[in-house]
């Protein structure tokens, strides 16, 4: 059964925890690439660091939160991997060369991989507990990555960004505390007529769930197209000559464009089913890269670029939602850390390293290119996911 410990306002607790988390992500990840190139990395070498990362991650996201479910500690987990994210930050800021980034990148990702789909379960858990839109409260943290990350965009132009490393370090670690913001959840305890919950099993169980297995694919050919152009568009706008206000301007204003949608989106999404709002949500978020591609003007970039965020916002809560609402009782957090893998680790693990490669023998307007087909690529698998519920209507 579940356990929860009602002390205070659930949608404020749910609003400020996902404030706070991107918030923090905000003063760091919108800089880190240019901090990357500023340190003489190579794109082949961002693509490694990225990899090594997402290896980790891999392994770990899936196996602790498989535990988490298994043994009902999906809070101690998340705490864990809030603390030593923090600490492994710590590690990039006095790393004297390559090989020690790597080192502290993979024990940063080796904690942190439960953290995301954990994060998502347990809020998405505790909304539908309180009947609450997950929506209102995730938009918080588009609201929190926004002003976050145009603050920092001033204070970087203004300390410079060699100490990025040390302040990201405080703020991931301090991060760990909010982990008590969100209700605790036990452990789920099976029917008489399930099988007890095991690694063995939820894995049979997604192996056979091919409607998850093609979602699971459409999500890595999104992935990897946003996941890529989130980092090539602050190296884009670096090589265009804009300053780091403009960079942290033209992501704080893309999470700025996702709170119409977020607000909006679990309305809209049991108005016209996961499927179509996907196909349109990443139509416009393709649209708006093929304007950004062909732009030369940095200020033109911030404004155009926004955009994007309105495409996104609707799959950032669709994501977590249509997952929640189709995986088996018993492994809801292993689902989550599946398409958490899929959606952010993968990509970081092959795209992020083919698009180096194209970034150091061609140009970034190749990168740019391939990313906009493997946009192209999902819709066309979402289309078809779309056709075939149509012949099925209880899976639409």
């Amino acid at each position: 059964m579940f356990k929860s410990k009602k002390t205070g306002n659930p949608a404020i607790r749910g609003a400020l925890y996902y404030a706070i988390y991107f918030g923090v992500i905000g003063a760091y990840f919108a800089y880190v690439n240019v901090v990357y190139i500023q340190r003489g990395l190579t794109g082949v070498q961002i693509g490694i660091l990225n990899a090594v990362g997402s290896v980790m991650i891999l392994f770990s996201g899936p196996l602790f939160t498989n535990i988490a479910d298994n043994k009902g500690w999906h809070r101690g987990f998340l705490f864990l991997g809030h603390l030593m994210f923090g600490v492994s930050i710590f590690g990039l800021h006095i790393a004297p060369n390559f090989s020690f980034m790597m080192l502290s990148i993979a024990i940063g990702a080796l904690f942190s991989g439960p953290v995301m789909p954990l994060s998502d379960m347990m809020i998405v858990k505790m909304a539908n507990r309180y009947q609450l839109d997950f929506g209102h409260m995730r938009i918080w943290g588009s609201i929190g990555f926004f002003v976050v990350c145009t603050f920092m965009g001033r204070v970087w132009d203004t300390i410079g960004t060699e100490n990025l490393f040390l302040i990201g370090g405080i703020l991931f670690t301090a991060r760990a505390i909010t982990t008590f913001l969100i209700d605790p959840i036990g452990k789920v305890e099976h029917e008489p007529d399930e099988e007890a919950p095991s690694s063995s099993n939820v894995f049979a169980i997604i192996l056979k769930d091919q409607q998850f297995l093609i979602f699971l694919l459409a999500c890595l050919l999104w992935a990897s197209c946003w996941n890529t152009f989130m980092a090539y568009s602050s190296i884009y706008m670096d090589q265009l000559g804009g300053s780091s206000l403009l960079v942290g301007l033209m992501m704080g204003l893309t999470a700025l464009g996702e709170v119409p949608t977020i607000f909006l989106a679990d309305r809209v999404l049991r108005r016209f089913g996961y499927l179509r709002v996907f196909i349109f949500s990443i139509s416009i978020f393709v649209s708006v890269m093929i304007a950004v591609s062909r732009i030369l003007n940095p200020t033109l970039m911030v404004i155009v670029n926004g955009f994007r965020g309105l495409g996104f916002g609707f799959f950032i809560v669709g994501g977590v939602r249509y997952v929640d609402q189709h995986a088996p009782r018993l492994y809801s957090g292993t689902y989550q850390s599946l398409y958490s893998v899929i959606t952010f680790t993968v990509p970081a693990l092959i795209a992020m390293p083919v698009m180096g490669y194209l970034f150091d023998k061609h140009s970034i307007r190749m990168v740019f290119n391939t990313e906009i087909i493997l946009g192209l690529l999902s819709i066309a698998l979402f289309s078809f996911m779309y056709w075939k519920s149509k012949q099925e209507p209880e899976t639409a």
